[in-house]
């Protein structure tokens, strides 16, 4: 790979925005979305869009992202691309993604624009501020999986997409808190509030726990509302779920008495991507 595609990889996020690209995809195919030409219109669509935050992200935060490890060698924050550069990238992945979602669905172009003015208007500077902006920022990663619902259906209020929304909410919270445990000196040290700095251990792990239980119950609530019906596949998410409770128990109470945050992290975010898979599996069958 070219120096200038690893930095424009490290620009978009390129990672995340593949995670917010599956989530949307899900999303098209949980609301019995088959189109092939559809589907990948969604995708690109809201590829270019979540790079377009992200470039935005990193011109709202270079200041902040020079002062953290994890974040130092991002491409603005050590001025290896220039402000200009990036706000030109901005506006071009921004009204190309826009574009080509209004030419699939009005409603998904709105809904992905919605996702950018929270994501880059409210959490962002609320970071911050407020550990409450993990909450704006569970509604963002709730929002894909809504557009690429509309990119086939206009019923908001039906089951499937309001618990796939719920879930994607809910399962934001540990994740963030898990980010926060790994990160909190540097998060601390660069003037962002952590949601678990005025708690001792022990607390900010309960609160851990009780988030990651309800993301449990509401992956298990899909089954009950019929929105699984393979048998393989319910054994599968029961099977899930029982496993990130169990390594939660046994990453956070250890014998060493240490939260080991970063291993859980990963564990999160695994289970996240195993459970859309499932879930899309199910759809096909």
């Amino acid at each position: 790979m070219s120096n200038k595609l690893i930095i424009l990889s490290k620009l978009v996020r390129i990672k995340l925005s593949l995670a917010v690209t599956l989530s949307a995809l899900i999303g098209y195919v949980f609301a019995d979305g088959r189109d092939l030409k559809t589907a990948l219109g969604i995708a690109l669509g809201v590829l270019l869009l979540s790079s377009a935050s992200s470039v935005l992200n990193q011109l709202q935060e270079a200041e902040y992202d020079a002062k953290m490890d994890r974040t130092k060698k991002r491409p603005l924050a050590s001025e290896v691309v220039s402000e200009k550069i990036a706000v030109r990238l901005f506006a071009i992945l921004l009204l190309s993604g826009t574009i080509l979602l209004a030419t699939i669905s009005s409603w998904s172009a709105v809904v992905g624009l919605i996702t950018i003015a929270i994501y880059n208007l409210v959490y962002t500077p609320l970071k911050r501020k407020s550990g409450l902006a993990i909450f704006p920022g569970a509604i963002v990663g709730a929002l894909p999986p809504i557009l690429g619902w509309v990119g086939h259906s206009t019923n908001i209020l039906d089951p499937g997409i309001v618990l796939l929304a719920g879930f994607m909410f809910l399962w934001q919270v540990p994740h963030f808190l898990m980010l926060s445990f790994k990160y909190k000196d540097e998060y601390l040290e660069a003037g962002f509030k952590v949601p678990i700095a005025s708690l001792s251990d022990l607390q900010a792990k309960l609160m851990v726990g009780i988030w990651i239980i309800s993301t449990s119950m509401i992956a298990l609530l899909f089954p009950v509302a019929g929105l699984i019906t393979n048998l393989y596949v319910l054994i599968g998410l029961i099977t899930l779920n029982v496993l990130l409770i169990v390594i939660f128990v046994k990453l956070a109470f250890s014998k060493s008495h240490k939260f080991k945050s970063a291993r859980l992290h990963m564990y999160i975010s695994l289970y996240m991507l195993l459970f859309l898979v499932l879930i899309a599996i199910d759809s096909f069958i």
